[in-house]
């Protein structure tokens, strides 16, 4: 996963937050994800597809005080959610 990159949901995956974390669904598979963190659901949910994915990271993980290893396992989440097209890299418009 590229963190100088952008990123979005897909446009075919839908998230819902929910008590034990969230729920990703994608119209197009009929697939349902389940997300067991409330903060990483929290993140997806904030995405800005005009700024790169670990500058919203570092951000993220400041404002909540989450633990320096709370980083690394977003990552490995956000990676997994990329490879399973959940999320998809996005080409910032230029100025």
């Amino acid at each position: 996963m590229n963190l100088d990159a952008c990123y979005s949901l897909a446009a075919s995956a839908a998230l819902r937050p929910e008590r034990f974390g969230g729920l990703v669904y994608r119209h197009d598979t009929r697939r349902l994800y389940f997300l067991h963190s409330p903060e990483l659901v929290a993140f997806l949910s904030s995405l800005d597809p005009t700024r790169p994915l670990g500058t919203l990271l570092d951000e993220f993980v400041a404002a909540r005080a989450l633990s320096p290893a709370a980083r690394g396992v977003f990552v490995r989440a956000l990676s997994q959610l990329a490879h399973l097209n959940l999320l998809t890299p996005v080409v910032p418009p230029s100025h």
